[in-house]
């Protein structure tokens, strides 16, 4: 199972963004059809399908263009920028935004080893300095 299903998404949405992913280009609806029934092994109705794709636009992360008379499907965020907001919204519905409190009810509020502290601290760091480079190439 995609880790994407776990964080949102239906199964059968995650199985076509996984393939926009994957692809990395734009892919017709004729091409999304072709990949279900053929490498996913699923028989869809093409209005089922329409509904995953109009779920996942309005969830942001397919957008559409219009090349020719052809409508394209793009993947509108990157796998990383997916994980990132959701894991946001988690954090935010779950442990009122505070990564501490996120913490605290991870670890039962019990104290953590010097250990895994300096692993955290690790881990802040790095995020720190992908923000400054993020915030660098923008």
């Amino acid at each position: 199972m995609s880790k994407i299903t776990e964080s949102g998404m239906s199964q059968s949405e995650s199985l076509i963004m996984d393939y926009l992913w994957k692809e990395g280009t734009g892919k017709t609806f004729a091409q999304i059809m072709a990949f279900l029934g053929n490498k996913a092994g699923k028989e869809w109705a093409k209005q089922t399908v329409n509904t995953f794709l109009r779920r996942l636009i309005d969830k942001g992360v397919v957008r559409t263009e219009s090349i020719g008379r052809k409508k394209v499907y793009f993947a509108a965020q990157t796998v990383a920028e997916y994980e990132k907001q959701r894991t946001k919204k988690l954090l935010d519905d779950l442990y009122e935004g505070s990564i501490m409190v996120f913490l605290s009810a991870l670890t039962g509020g019990k104290q953590i080893d010097e250990a895994m502290a300096d692993n955290l601290r690790s881990l802040i760091n790095e995020g720190e300095e992908q923000t400054e480079n993020d915030a660098a190439n923008q």
